[in-house]
């Protein structure tokens, strides 16, 4: 059996909707190959490899921040200051590199709003 439906019908070779889908010789449904799936591996890190990203994501947000400090200080220096002062959070491992670069720093909140210095007088 072939299509039923004729040519010029909206409905010819609309296979899914026709009840001689099991037995029409067009029908198109019968050779749709599905895709191939594979399973998701490593859905879960193991613990060593956690460690080594966050390690890895703590070192990017640290060095970003001690970039972004650098431009502050420079263009303080440019300007014959000897300080800067922005309100926001110092990472304790930046503000211990700043320090061992000899860098006096302080940190305060005020109004519920962190605040740095920085200070190489």
């Amino acid at each position: 059996m072939t299509c039923k439906y004729p040519i010029t019908s909206r409905s010819y070779k609309f296979c899914i909707g026709c009840s001689d889908i099991g037995c029409c010789e067009d029908a198109v449904t019968s050779n749709i190959p599905m895709p191939e799936v594979q399973s998701p591996k490593n859905v879960v890190p193991s613990a060593s490899e956690a460690n080594k990203m966050t390690n890895n994501a703590i070192d990017n947000c640290i060095t970003q921040q001690l970039a972004e400090l650098s431009k502050l200080i420079r263009d303080a220096v440019a300007d014959g200051e000897f300080s800067i002062s922005k309100d926001g959070y110092l990472k304790p491992e930046t503000r211990k590199k700043l320090e061992e670069l000899g860098y006096k720093v302080e940190t305060g909140n005020r109004y519920n709003e962190s605040y740095y210095s920085i200070s190489w007088k």
